[in-house]
């Protein structure tokens, strides 16, 4: 009878204990107690004992959590859980977000206290749900979708900075947010408009740069033409030149001396009039 009781003490005892994870943070509840303040929760650590009914142990994770609301069916939940947004002017987007975060240890009794509960997957899917997707709207709402479409990085960081302050506050530290793709307009008409923005804006930069192939042709060609103009005055001017040298050589002495190095040794048959002088008859 005594073994047996002893028997039953121990797996009571061990029934009743539980250890606290070095990746942990826990507290010891009693059941019947009052914590009206966050310093009355008592921290513990390593192996520990409670009585079932009178007390518990609860805990919390503090290594880092990753979660993601997205619309795709491959990431995270199987279900559309994307935030949606709206902007300046009453149109919105749709966004896949990421988050990770960490639960402070320093802080983590106010999170109990707070939600009641050690359940962090709950937490995370409701509260800190609606915190981050009310900083992305008390960001948006001061912008036009434009604003955001064209400086997406920089919406990204000022929410990331609003949500950093908030869930601090709550016991919690943010190490990344990030907008995991383009943000979806929910309205049709929104997202034919801005198709419509896109293919005007590439058809723009196409007429530009052929606007701009077209100028460096016609320079091309200008200066081709250019080129071709210059080396014919050049050649002419140097015809010119020629002929003006031989023009100052050709003397009336040399050209004489030219027909008689040229001269047959007959006489001409032909006189000519007036007086005038033979004429020498060439050697052809």
């Amino acid at each position: 009878m005594k073994n047996l009781i002893l028997m039953l003490a121990v797996v009571l005892m061990f029934a009743s204990c539980t250890n606290v994870d070095p990746t942990e943070v826990g507290f010891k509840i009693n059941n019947s107690g009052d914590y009206r303040g966050i310093d009355s929760l008592p921290t513990v650590t390593g192996w520990n004992f409670y009585s079932p009914g009178f007390s518990r142990i609860v805990t919390l994770p503090t290594v880092q959590q990753h979660v993601v609301w997205t619309s795709s069916m491959n990431e995270g939940k199987a279900v559309d859980e994307s935030i949606a947004i709206a902007c300046q002017g009453g149109s919105g987007f749709s966004i896949n977000v990421g988050l990770n975060y960490r639960v402070n240890p320093s802080k983590a009794s106010k999170i109990y206290l707070k939600y009641k509960t050690s359940d962090l997957e709950s937490i995370t899917q409701t509260y800190l749900r609606n915190i981050v997707r009310g900083s992305m709207q008390d960001v948006s709402g001061t912008i036009t979708v434009d604003s955001i479409l064209n400086n997406l990085p920089a919406y990204e960081h000022a929410v990331r900075d609003l949500i950093t302050n908030r869930l601090s506050s709550e016991g919690f530290t943010v190490d990344n947010f990030s907008i995991l793709n383009q943000p979806t307009p929910t309205d049709p008409n929104l997202q034919k408009s801005i198709a419509a923005k896109i293919q005007a804006k590439q058809d723009a930069e196409t007429s530009k740069m052929q606007l701009q192939i077209a100028i460096a042709e016609a320079n091309k060609k200008a200066a081709t033409a250019r080129g071709d103009s210059a080396e014919k005055v050049i050649n002419a001017m140097g015809e010119a030149e020629a002929v003006k040298k031989i023009q100052q050589v050709l003397s009336p002495t040399y050209v004489s001396y030219i027909q008689a190095q040229r001269w047959d040794g007959k006489l001409s048959q032909v006189v000519s009039g007036n007086g005038g002088g033979i004429l020498f008859q060439m050697k052809q």
